[in-house]
């Protein structure tokens, strides 16, 4: 599933079609029938993303932002960009919802999106009351992070292992199985400790963790939270069974909460099953630099 990171990307690349009119919207999805009718003759007035959520507003002439083009991709979902005339990169009944927009300058673009799970056709209002954006948590990319509010929405529920409660998008807003897996192993903390038996010091800096390594990656190229001459851009996401690339110990995969979301970590470096739920601190927290720095 894309994190927040992606969405983040995701809307920066459509951002080339704010100030754009619609000449047309396509759709084979039922209840997009309103949107069919309406979306052509407004302007493409901002694309956002909300956490692992993007919206692209559209406005009347004259109006601010009235309705959005709710998407949530989830595994299976993405936004293609295409001039006309263009061939897909996906085949066509894989096609969910399609903007056909025209810029001031004639610049024509067709926004395409393929496999998502969630379309919808939202006015202003019922964005603000939708179940899902509605119940957000801070948004880990958003200009301004209150991490003393995301800490007291953590402790709500101090019985929650902390690998579970930070994929909670009602407590925090744009954090995945990737970014889980990775964030918990460099702040060598045990994923399924839970938040009662972390103090706040070591929450804030998983917290600041995350949103500086989500940052970086707002650029081009692969996700990577790891440097180094092999190449290799994680630490243990996806490699159970392969040794830790710190200690030497097989990296393991659990499910984890109510979804059963895979959670891989390294048993010794994150003291797994130590009292407290923690790591011994003399082993400290991985230390980890950007390129360059």
């Amino acid at each position: 599933m894309p994190e927040g990171d992606s969405l983040y990307k995701i809307a920066a690349m459509l951002r080339c079609l704010v100030g754009g009119e619609v000449r047309a919207l396509e759709s084979p999805l039922p209840g997009l029938e309103d949107a069919v009718d309406r979306a052509p003759g407004m302007r493409v007035s901002a694309t956002e993303a909300r956490g692992k959520n993007l919206l692209i507003w559209l406005a009347a002439a004259g109006e601010d932002a009235s309705h959005a083009i709710y998407t949530h991709l989830r595994m299976t979902g993405s936004w293609h960009l295409y001039r006309p005339g263009a061939e897909w990169k996906k085949p066509s009944h894989r096609m969910r919802v399609r903007l056909d927009v025209c810029l001031g300058d004639g610049t024509r673009w067709h926004a395409v999106c393929f496999s998502a799970p969630v379309v919808e056709w939202l006015s202003a209002f019922a964005v603000r009351q939708h179940p899902v954006l509605s119940t957000l948590g801070p948004d880990m990319l958003a200009d301004s992070l209150h991490v003393d509010d995301i800490i007291a929405r953590l402790r709500i529920d101090g019985h929650r292992a902390i690998g579970d409660a930070i994929m909670d998008q009602r407590l925090v807003a744009g954090i995945g199985n990737v970014y889980k897996s990775e964030l918990l192993f460099i702040e060598r903390i045990d994923p399924f400790a839970p938040v009662r038996a972390l103090d706040d010091d070591t929450l804030r800096r998983l917290i600041e963790t995350a949103r500086t390594w989500m940052r970086r990656n707002l650029g081009p190229g692969r996700r990577r939270t790891r440097w180094d001459s092999r190449g290799k851009r994680t630490w243990v996401y996806d490699k159970s069974g392969d040794p830790c690339g710190h200690c030497g110990e097989p990296i393991r995969m659990t499910r984890q909460g109510d979804l059963g979301r895979s959670t891989y970590y390294c048993p010794r470096c994150q003291g797994v099953g130590d009292s407290g739920g923690r790591a011994s601190r003399r082993r400290g927290r991985i230390v980890v630099r950007g390129a360059g720095e």
